[in-house]
């Protein structure tokens, strides 16, 4: 596959279309992960605040997460390293820092994609940025990523599930979940 530049603008409206039409396909699979990330809600809210992004911005930080690091607060946003090491993963040579939050920032701010810089908070701007968290392969592609749609009708394969996470957590966030 070559490289090549994807239309973020086109991405980001893409993935608004899909949102709008996404089904749960593993609801249940996100009860206890969508917990954790409200009840760490505040830690979530400090660290965007630290980084300079919209206070909506800890949902995009809690699905990070989970995603990166499965909710482990020893391990880095970034790639799931320890934090209190310097990472061997990609963004390398991070760290070591002193605490999870401190790690939290210099992902955000500091490495590709430079999540604090995002202006679109909108959930297409958002699922935008998830995606380009973990590349844009399946963008070059005109396909759904698997990062972000997993777990959705919208993708068929593949285990990453931080789309249906996220819809998981806003359901909490409204009163249209008991849970």
């Amino acid at each position: 596959m070559g490289n090549y530049m994807v239309d973020l603008n086109a991405l980001t409206r893409a993935n608004a279309d899909r949102w709008s039409r996404a089904k749960l396909t593993r609801e249940a699979e996100f009860t206890r992960p969508a917990k954790v990330a409200v009840a760490n809600k505040g830690r979530y809210l400090a660290i965007a605040r630290q980084a300079g992004m919209p206070d909506i911005a800890w949902v995009f930080i809690a699905v990070s997460h989970y995603r990166e690091s499965s909710q482990d607060f020893s391990k880095s946003l970034a790639q799931g390293d320890p934090w209190n090491r310097e990472s061997t993963h990609v963004p390398k040579e991070r760290g070591p820092f002193k605490s999870f939050e401190d790690a939290a920032v210099d992902a955000l701010v500091k490495c590709s994609p430079y999540a604090a810089r995002l202006k679109d908070w909108s959930i297409g701007g958002m699922l935008t940025n998830l995606e380009r968290f973990n590349g844009t392969g399946y963008a070059n592609r005109g396909l759904p990523s698997a990062y972000v749609w997993s777990g959705t009708d919208q993708y068929k394969r593949a285990n990453s599930l931080p789309m249906a996470f996220s819809t998981r957590i806003r359901l909490m966030l409204s009163s249209e979940s008991p849970v």
